[in-house]
């Protein structure tokens, strides 16, 4: 939120250095690689379309998916490439291959419909700003203002905030688009 509009972005190039995983930008114009499904824990059952809808809340612990790599969102104790003091942030594993370093911590900061975060049941498109906090590290993901060099198409540094900042408006995401055709 706090780019106006910047998206949670990957593609199948690599960090040049570092873990050398997949980039994880984030990116101003739609997408495909703007894609991410919200699933399960490893040692949670895997999604299932057949069982009641379970919605998003403040402090459940989930897995992001880029919808096109199949790569989770990982954060591991490496520099990020450009804000070295921050964790590096990439897309890592599959669908089937994945550790606890893919783990995060929904953190509702507000609603801007609902109002403050006691009166949020649960995560609403657009209007719910949220943090999410590596559920291992402890840190934030965050784009600030950091721009990657060529490699990364100068697009915007993600990465994993060691600071709990919780005015940090480069630490607040909202969701953009919900696509699930139960919910119709």
């Amino acid at each position: 939120m706090g780019w106006a509009g910047g998206l949670l972005h990957s593609h199948v190039q690599t960090y040049p250095s570092g873990s050398s995983q997949q980039q994880v930008t984030c990116y101003h114009y739609k997408d495909e690689n703007n894609d991410w499904a919200i699933l399960p824990r490893w040692d949670e059952p895997p999604y299932d379309p057949e069982t009641p809808i379970r919605f998003l809340t403040d402090g459940d612990v989930v897995r992001l998916q880029h919808v096109p790599t199949k790569r989770n969102l990982h954060s591991h104790p490496i520099p990020a490439p450009v804000s070295k003091l921050n964790n590096e942030v990439s897309g890592y594993g599959d669908e089937k291959v994945g550790d606890f370093h893919d783990y995060w911590v929904v953190e509702v900061v507000d609603d801007l419909r609902r109002g403050s975060k006691v009166h949020v049941d649960k995560i609403h498109s657009l209007t719910t700003r949220l943090r999410l906090r590596h559920q291992t590290l402890g840190c934030y993901l965050r784009a600030g203002n950091e721009i990657l060099p060529q490699w990364g198409f100068k697009q915007i540094e993600v990465s994993c905030d060691k600071e709990d900042n919780p005015s940090d408006i480069y630490t607040y995401w909202n969701v953009e688009t919900h696509i699930n055709d139960r919910r119709k």
